[in-house]
């Protein structure tokens, strides 16, 4: 760990504001005590998603060992510590996490999504890192590295084509069939886990973990990785099935920079350009997950198109990091104007004329309902009543966004309307981008020597 820094009280008021909400999104629970929800407890969201919580457990590691000592910092150890031994105990035999999970540890998944064994595996080494450097000792600690072994084993026995040396799934950043193939995020959401496994064995003294992470993960990966998503100056986002290439704009394309990695600095700007140029909502500002050609069967548009509040964080954070000061908080001034009246984050916005074309268009002719349960990004054999339930969910969510109040957008441009507020992963990241703007994260390294 670093030396002591003396506390910074605004940033310190502010990190401790955004962990308020994510302390909304939690439950308690009499084995593990806290839990992370994607959203509050009575929301369409109440479940444990390994996707928020990686992102989540990311951010909440450097309030509890960072040299500010925030307020926080003591919960933010103890939700890594709960979800940590809640992903250890429902991690499948064979050795893989799904998609979402209720509070009685059932795996409630819908789609595919493989890659969130690669989330599973993330959210315990980071538990296990942080309990070293705080110096805590780790409850059943040969039960959380045989979670680790058997995660990887899994992952490079059913995911990882060695001929490509890249992993293949439909990507739980998006829930559309246009994240099926060899994707940037989950192949360097895998590099990242393994990384932080290998970290985790390391400073556990785990010698023989740390060389079966060496012999899967060593320089053929991360140069895969590195190489065949770099084409025409910048990154794409996925390589289909067939080996084509998809140039379209993403979200995804700041992969490389969020999990950790730096391979080529002029490919990490010129794609953080490109999307933020073909990306922003023309309405609403801040940055659309993907262009909503809403006729393609492959992309699914949720509720009426429009900014979604996480990612544009993302996107702040990239600049921070870049130390482009003046672009951060031109974004994050956007993110803070859209906030509730308490303050809460949304999960993403929309315009009425857009909700209404998607009501019209989409929901009422059963578009929305086919593209969300089209059978090559369902989980195999899941049963008909699950998609029943989360489709009613959808109708729930759906008339109360109809039902309620259009907000007025600053400067008398029009109105919004704000779903799933307030959402855990947005405040994360908010968060997220405050630590980097005061230089309070970790720098991105290369390839070969990231952990």
């Amino acid at each position: 760990m670093t030396s002591k820094k003396k506390k910074d009280p605004t940033l310190n008021q502010q990190i401790s504001h955004h962990l308020g909400f994510i302390a909304q999104c939690t439950i308690d629970t009499k084995k593990y005590g806290k839990l992370l929800l994607a959203s509050p407890p009575h929301s369409r969201y109440p479940y444990l998603y390994p996707r928020d919580s990686r992102c989540a457990v990311q951010m909440l590691r450097r309030v509890a060992i960072s040299p500010q000592e925030y307020d926080g910092r003591k919960d933010a150890f103890g939700l890594i510590s709960s979800m940590a031994h809640f992903m250890k105990d429902v991690r499948q035999t064979h050795g893989a996490w799904g998609q979402r999970f209720s509070l009685d540890g059932q795996d409630k998944s819908i789609y595919r999504q493989e890659d969130n064994a690669a989330h599973g595996i993330a959210i315990i080494a980071l538990y296990l890192l942080t309990a070293h450097d705080l110096k805590q000792e780790v409850d059943d600690l040969d039960g959380f590295f045989d979670a680790l072994a058997k995660g990887v084993q899994y992952t490079i026995d059913n995911y990882y084509t060695r001929e490509l040396n890249l992993f293949y799934s439909t990507t739980s950043v998006h829930e559309s069939a246009l994240e099926q193939g060899y994707t940037i995020w989950t192949n360097f959401a895998h590099l990242g886990a393994f990384k932080l496994a290998a970290k985790a064995a390391q400073d556990w003294g785990r010698d023989d973990l740390l060389e079966q992470y060496r012999a899967y993960f060593g320089p053929d990966f991360g140069r895969a990785v590195a190489e065949l998503f770099a084409l025409d100056q910048r990154y794409v986002r996925r390589i289909d099935a067939g080996g084509g290439a998809d140039f379209r704009p993403d979200f995804t394309l700041l992969s490389p920079f969020y999990f950790g990695f730096l391979h080529d600095q002029k490919l990490m700007d010129a794609s953080v350009s490109y999307l933020e140029d073909k990306l922003w909502d023309p309405e609403l500002g801040m940055i659309m997950r993907y262009l909503p050609f809403y006729q393609d069967p492959a992309t699914h548009v949720h509720a009426g198109n429009g900014p979604w509040l996480q990612y544009t964080a993302i996107l702040a954070q990239y600049h921070y990091w870049r130390d482009d000061a003046k672009r951060g908080d031109e974004i994050m001034a956007l993110l803070d104007g859209y906030k509730a009246a308490n303050g809460a984050l949304p999960e993403h916005l929309s315009t009425p004329k857009r909700f209404e074309e998607f009501m019209q268009r989409e929901w009422k002719e059963g578009v929305d309902f086919r593209k969300e349960f089209a059978p090559e990004i369902l989980k195999p054999g899941v049963s008909f009543d699950t998609i029943l339930e989360e489709a009613n969910n959808m109708s729930r969510s759906y008339q109360a966004a109809a039902a309620a109040k259009v907000l007025p957008q600053k400067g008398g441009k029009g109105g919004y309307i704000q779903f799933a507020c307030p959402l855990m992963w947005s405040h994360v990241e908010f968060a997220r981008a405050l630590l980097i703007k005061a230089g309070d994260w970790w720098q991105p390294e290369p390839l070969d020597r990231a952990a």
